[in-house]
């Protein structure tokens, strides 16, 4: 049963939307001016000024956190680190102007963007410098930096409406197994438009700015649900970009142009999301050993089948879970033999990690040491992403008369971030940190790097007929024929994209909505095989070559790489003059979209069973179709346009 309500509480009827407005107001000012110290130096001088009222929804149904989750999650890592779990509430209120609440986030004032930038023709008559630069106005030095700050909100408020349930939307679901077909039948089907809302196992629906949480889960007697949700950190700031560049140009002889250019950018308070509530890596207070590193040391031994009841006593498990031994594996004689019990191959053999936690979540001294009781998951859109862009650009191009011209450009750079997807993506998709404790973890290659991008043009009029340098005097039969034909061609080449590790396909290492990728534990050869469609030459060795995510591991990100790409379009067009009058012409054209039908294969088949990993890999045996991700091309076959074109 799906319920929406009014602004005053009551449920709307079956159908009916609540329609959301959402407003805002953007204000920018800039000065600017220029100066020329010198004949040959320009330099150029602006700041600029940006407001932006945060986006709001104009009739009332807008729901915000009470605090920031922001300071909520802050409070988080502030506990673990002392070894006392912050298990405070998250709860909700009605926020925006109409209800004179608190907004999505709170407005950033201070969005100063200055800039600078100069020009310089060197002007050296003579001796080596004249040589290198050239003579006076052939060729110029031009350098600058900025400061800038991203328009946002709009996507922020859509995606908060659509993903976030809480408030004005709620949901239930008759639970599995609740009904069966003898001795409790459930409610027959009637059809399409059947009344969902009253069937005797949808209770009566209750507007709630809270999740409801049972207080046995807070005292740590009970198994409580695992929630997942989703919402705006209040504590977001306009993410911000330093630009920075220079570049060399030079004139050189027969109309040919060359251009060198440096460009750099660092941009900070990225959007991005993360969990707030991230399973706690918490600190034993006592011997200093965190989460991470104690459950390492099991892991280390399962993989090297290690005995049950031969296993040293862990100083994190002794201090945090004393006399738990026969509890909760039955398996060890100490507490740390007793969860190891759970994840040992001679024991329960679970690799689920996040899972183990949540099995000793309430076993310990401390009720809730790891998992939130409100929510196993929840992510939030914020400030908490970075990039880093370096590149080098060449250019050269050259028009020689009306026959021929052509540009020619080469691109090496390096983009990294810790989240490349876009504030469009789903609340733990692309732009999803995974382990928001450890952020930069997930900093690599982007998503789009492409290290090398080559493309050039060029436009080539053949030199025949009236008024051309061969045939000149023929007559306009052979004109027609023979002049005003023209060959067109664009050429782009970059090489591949990056592409991460295979994923754990059943194991949740770090978080508990997202798993991670898995590590090589050997070199791998990873590449493009057209004959198998198989990123890998031998799929079965490549599979032993991984391991599952430990505690705490993001895994391997975007450390291989697909595809390369190229194409080459052709366009032939031939332009007549019509006899009945010089301004009247037909052009005729014909337009090949990848001339040479080049076809790169396209990694878009990274599934569970192509690509995810499951427990223990690496002595495992690989499925038969591991490493066929690649199931389309990039980009187009060949294909061919015809045109016709009257001007008059």
């Amino acid at each position: 049963g799906n319920f929406t309500y009014g602004l005053d509480g009551s449920v709307l009827t079956s159908g009916s939307p609540t329609k959301r407005n959402f407003a805002t107001e953007e204000y920018d000012t800039y000065v600017q001016d220029k100066w020329k110290p010198f004949s040959n130096l320009t330099l150029t001088l602006g700041l600029r000024y940006g407001y932006g009222r945060p986006v709001y929804e104009k009739n009332g149904f807008q729901v915000v956190p009470s605090e920031t989750l922001g300071s909520f999650f802050e409070k988080r890592k502030a506990g673990s680190a002392k070894g006392v779990p912050f298990n405070g509430l998250i709860t909700f209120v009605k926020g925006g102007p109409k209800n004179n609440g608190p907004g999505f986030y709170e407005s950033d004032k201070n969005n100063f963007q200055p800039r600078i930038a100069a020009a310089w023709s060197p002007n050296f008559e003579k001796g080596f410098l004249n040589k290198l630069f050239g003579d006076k106005g052939t060729s110029v030095i031009r350098g600058g930096f900025a400061i800038t700050h991203d328009h946002f909100g709009g996507q922020l408020a859509v995606s908060f409406d659509g993903l976030s349930t809480i408030g004005f939307t709620s949901s239930t679901t008759i639970s599995a197994n609740t009904y069966n077909i003898t001795s409790n039948p459930a409610p027959l089907f009637t059809g399409f438009g059947q009344n969902i809302r009253a069937l005797p196992g949808i209770p009566a629906p209750v507007q709630r700015f809270s999740t409801d949480v049972t207080p046995g889960c807070l005292a740590g007697t009970e198994d409580c649900p695992q929630r997942i949700e989703s919402s705006l950190d209040g504590s977001i700031v306009t993410p911000i970009h330093y630009s920075w560049n220079l570049t060399y140009g030079r004139q050189l002889p027969k109309g040919m142009y060359f251009e060198a250019s440096y460009i750099g950018r660092k941009a900070r308070h990225l959007l991005a999301s993360q969990d707030v509530n991230a399973l706690n890596n918490i600190v034993d207070p006592i011997s200093k050993q965190d989460y991470y590193t104690a459950m390492g040391i099991l892991v280390d031994a399962r993989a090297a089948n290690v005995p049950i009841n031969s296993l040293p006593a862990v100083p994190f498990f002794e201090n945090f879970f004393p006399g738990i031994a026969g509890t909760v594996s039955g398996l060890g004689n100490t507490s740390t033999r007793e969860i190891y019990g759970l994840i040992a191959r001679s024991g329960f053999d679970i690799a689920d990690y996040t899972f183990v936690q949540l099995i000793i979540d309430d076993v310990g001294r401390i009720p809730n040491l790891f998992d939130h009781p409100q929510y196993a998951a929840f992510s939030a859109f914020g400030s908490y992403a970075k990039s880093d862009y370096n590149g080098a650009t060449f250019s050269l191009r050259q028009r020689l008369g009306e026959t021929l011209s052509y540009d020619i450009n080469y691109t090496f750079s390096k983009s990294f971030d810790n989240a490349s997807g876009l504030q469009t993506g789903a609340s733990f998709g692309s732009q999803f940190i995974l382990n928001s404790l450890r952020q930069q973890d997930s900093y690599a290659v982007s998503d789009f790097d492409t290290t090398h991008v080559l493309n050039a043009n060029f436009i080539f009029q053949v030199p025949f007929g009236k008024g051309k340098k061969f045939f000149n005097g023929i007559g306009t039969l052979a004109d027609t024929l023979l002049g005003g034909w023209q060959l067109a061609g664009i050429y782009r080449y970059n090489s591949g994209q990056p592409i991460s590790s295979p994923f754990d396909q059943a194991q949740w290492a770090t978080n508990w909505n997202v798993q991670s990728n898995g590590t090589a534990i050997k070199p791998v050869k990873f590449g493009v095989n057209r004959n198998t469609r198989n990123a890998f030459t031998d799929p079965k060795a490549a599979f032993n070559s991984f391991r599952n995510a430990r505690p705490g591991e993001t895994g391997q990100r975007n450390n291989f790489r697909g595809s390369m790409y190229s194409t080459l379009d052709l366009g032939l067009s031939k332009s007549f003059k019509m006899p009945y009058g010089e301004n009247h012409r037909l052009q005729v054209r014909w337009e090949v979209i990848n001339a040479f039908n080049s076809q790169y294969l396209n990694a878009d088949n990274a599934t569970r069973s192509t690509y995810g990993l499951p427990q223990d890999p690496e002595t495992g045996t690989a499925s038969n179709d591991f490493g066929n991700i690649y199931s389309s091309i990039l980009g187009n076959p060949r294909r061919m346009q015809f045109g016709f074109r009257y001007s008059f």
